[in-house]
């Protein structure tokens, strides 16, 4: 090894020791020597075993994984800065709520585990981007519509018809500055799943192992790769996440793993402490930039970012083609090989009305690579192209050359139909290059031109797309369900958001969900009239076990997945603690730990005497030595608690004792309390708390004050409900739905309501309370109770 490769080595390694100091020792060893399939393979084995963290999981994993420096999600599909907590269902503008985007989306894998709650790919994004995103691809389209922002809060990200070559679908772009997040994290489900991957469905993916992705997709991947590297929010992201799954994304870790499974290595064999050839990262060889569109005489100008790795030489820049010029000419190798690499300027200037074409040529040492410049020159004033295009608005842009007036400005004018719009022409700042025209109609011809000092563009013509059709499903926080096997589970209301669709909306969920419009007939496809806003969700399982579903929306070509909901079904198994199981150690107060009937205990303060007066059997409890006395479940109950029945007595001739029964849902980290019960009799009697704590959780009985006491039996029911909205608690004090033909009004308190026809007119104005059924005519109505209101459509 001569004295350059012993230099490099140890930069590297230096290099690496501070991207990767958490790597376990020999994590990627198995890979060393490897490439191409062979390497994709074994990272499988690598990084595919890990902890599943749960869906609901993500959400206290976000704390840690996605959080700004102040504390604030970061969130990459807006510049909203959440609160934790701050979770969807229910919003209707950018900056409402963040929510769980499958980056890579669900439907891809038929929603199943563990990449339904897979970290790496999951991520807390705005609900309403979320929701334009839907399962479409990742790609870049020019022409791409980003959904207006609310106030200081911008969207990020667009969806257009796609215009990276290979691929002419529907895409979402997400912003630059997270393509290469995004890009690895789809490399990483490739590598950990990579024996299923060609099972998996998408205009993406190739259908196989490998390569797994389609020819377009990988060219797309590998370019937001190179072009945005890892950065310090990846890094502090992989470990959090490496804290709770135990595995780890290869990608973030040795970034050019990818070259050497898909890119210009594949043939070389991959090594984590390799010494790396000499290499310019960007510019992408053989791409073009676009310098842009300007008058002759003007110079118009745009950045290219140099980079390169394990460089052994300065990095010279030069031009060819007559009016184009770079600055700087030489970039050192620090420059190059920082991390953002460096930027350089590349301009033209020309003297006629025309088309142009040059060179860029980048060396460094022994290598080199050259991209096409082009740039235009026109007589007018530079206008277009449209960008932003949507049903209501769009982009007008221009080219800055100078000639603005005395302030800056240039004048755009927008007509349609040769007569310019309301506050039209107006003065927009010339060196924005970019104004976004609103309030405009669907599918209709505009037009517009820009002038300064002395030039006037051309007239841009331009024609507002078609309104988009949207189905939204609102509802506050997380939809949960718990159900005993066989029985179903309480029902949750959606509320349904219906815009620019006249085609009956089919609704479908996989088992073990069901829908229902009435509360009566339960299937798992629904269809809606796009006049009813409201539909039913339940769980009924005939197995035990944890399910995930979401609610695939079709209307019409428009077609959705929503509604990311999850059930548990346990087995209807009494939960009754006796305590006439073996006390052997646990006869005094000292402490022990009791394996009961139903539960193991440990006990602090409190022992088991079979002299004791027992409610049932031979044994009972003893509390009270000490005012802190408790009995403790040390193993979680997977069905949760729904009440929990406690029968205690005073002990001999002492006197009132109080205790607190609590409950944890996380392994006994917290508790809450369940409420208070007082012992004050001589013989037994029984108090019972409500608990309604879902999934595995424990419970606790502490005692507060007082004397001695007796405890013996304790029982409790499963937790059995959903957890359904609760975005305003007046809302569900009542409910109204038809059922052939008749308008059903529920209450759970009496309830002044009042039924409207669609035209306003006041068809019923009564009290009920418990539940009414009026007979009316087919029709659309609006029930209102206090300040809230439904609509029903009675067929």
């Amino acid at each position: 090894m001569n004295i350059r490769h012993i230099l490099m080595a140890a930069m590297i390694s230096g290099s690496a020791m501070s991207a990767a100091a958490a790597e376990p020792a020999g994590y990627y060893s198995s890979c060393e020597g490897k490439a191409g399939k062979a390497l994709l393979q074994q990272l499988e084995s690598v990084v595919g075993p890990h902890t599943t963290v749960s869906y609901k999981g993500l959400l206290d994993l976000y704390k840690s994984s996605d959080a700004r420096p102040d504390g604030t999600v970061w969130d990459m599909y807006s510049t909203k800065r959440f609160s934790f907590g701050n979770t969807c269902g229910n919003y209707k503008k950018v900056g409402d709520c963040y929510n769980r985007e499958h980056s890579f989306p669900k439907s891809w894998f038929n929603d199943a585990s563990p990449m339904y709650s897979e970290a790496f790919h999951i991520y807390p994004t705005d609900g309403k981007v979320n929701g334009q995103r839907s399962n479409y691809p990742y790609g870049e389209c020019a022409s791409g519509t980003t959904l207006p922002g609310s106030g200081s809060v911008k969207a990020l990200g667009k969806l257009g018809r796609c215009t990276f070559p290979g691929y002419s679908g529907t895409v979402f772009e997400p912003d630059d500055e997270y393509k290469g997040d995004f890009a690895r994290s789809y490399f990483y489900m490739c590598a950990a799943y990579n024996s299923r991957f060609g099972t998996w469905k998408s205009d993406m993916l190739a259908g196989n192992s490998y390569p797994g992705f389609t020819s377009w997709a990988i060219n797309l991947l590998l370019k937001w790769h190179r072009q945005d590297p890892v950065s310090q929010k990846e890094l502090d992201r992989q470990e959090a996440v490496y804290g709770r799954q135990r595995n780890r994304n290869p990608f973030i870790d040795h970034p050019d793993l990818a070259e050497h499974i898909w890119g210009d290595r594949q043939s070389q064999p991959w090594s984590a402490s390799g010494i790396p050839d000499p290499e310019l990262i960007l510019p992408v060889a053989g791409s073009t930039v676009n310098i842009g569109t300007t008058v002759a005489g003007v110079a118009r100008s745009a950045q290219v970012t140099v980079r390169g790795t394990a460089l052994e030489a300065a990095v010279t820049l030069a031009t060819s083609g007559q009016g184009f010029t770079v600055s700087p000419a030489t970039i050192s190798r620090s420059q190059a090989q920082a991390a953002d690499g460096y930027v350089a300027t590349v301009t033209y200037t020309g003297s006629q009305a025309g088309s142009f074409t040059g060179t860029l040529t980048l060396a460094s040492g022994a290598i080199s690579r050259s991209v096409t410049l082009t740039a235009t020159v026109v007589d007018n004033l530079p206008a277009g192209p449209v960008t932003g295009l949507g049903d209501r608005s769009f982009a007008a842009t221009w080219s800055y050359v100078g000639d603005a007036d005395a302030r800056g400005e240039y004048t755009l004018d927008v007509r349609h139909d040769g007569i310019s719009l309301d506050g039209y022409p107006m003065s927009v700042k010339a060196t924005d290059e970019r104004f976004v025209v609103e309030d405009l109609e669907p599918l209709t011809s505009y037009t517009y031109i820009v002038r300064s000092a002395h030039l006037v563009s051309d007239e841009i013509t331009v024609t507002t797309l078609a309104p988009q059709p949207l189905v939204e499903l609102l509802f506050d926080g997380d939809l949960r369900f718990t159900s005993l096997v066989g029985e179903p589970s309480e029902a949750a209301e959606l509320l349904m958001l219906v815009e620019n669709i006249d085609t009956d909306i089919t609704l479908s969920v996989a088992e073990p969900f069901e829908l229902s419009s009435d509360k009566s007939t339960w299937t798992r496809t629904l269809v809606l009239d796009p006049e009813e806003d409201r539909f039913y969700l339940r769980m009924n399982s005939s197995s035990a076990g944890t399910f995930h579903g979401t609610i695939k929306v079709t209307a019409g070509e428009y077609t959705s997945d929503d509604a990311d909901f999850e059930g548990t079904a346990v087995a209807a198994v009494k939960f009754h603690e006796d305590f006439e199981a073996d006390a052997k150690g646990c006869g005094t107060y000292n402490g022990c730990t009791f394996r009961g009937n139903a539960s193991t205990w440990n006990f602090t303060d409190a022992g088991i005497w079979s002299s004791d007066k027992a409610n049932t059997g031979d044994q009972a409890v003893r509390l009270g030595k000490t005012a802190t006395s408790s009995i403790e479940m040390i193993d979680d109950n997977p069905a949760g608690f729904g009440t929990v029945t406690v029968w205690t007595t005073q002990f001999g001739s002492d006197g009132e004792s109080t205790y607190q029964l609590e409950y944890s849902a996380d392994e006994g980290a917290t508790w809450q309390s369940a409420g208070t019960g007082k012992v004050d009799s001589k013989t037994y009697t029984m108090q019972t708390f409500t608990v309604n704590c879902p999934g595995p959780s424990r419970i606790r009985i502490r005692q507060t004050a007082g004397k001695r006491f007796n405890l013996d039996d304790i029982e409790a029911t499963a937790y059995t409900s959903s957890l359904v909205p609760d975005f305003a608690e007046d809302y569900h004090r009542w409910d109204a739905y038809a059922r052939g033909g008749r308008l059903i009004i529920e209450t759970a308190e009496p309830v002044t309501v009042r039924v409207y026809a669609i035209d306003g007119t006041e068809i019923y104005l009564g009290r009920v309370s418990g539940s009414a059924e009026l007979s009316l005519p087919a029709a659309l109505y609006i029930v209102a109770v206090d300040d809230f209101a439904r609509r029903v459509l009675v067929k």
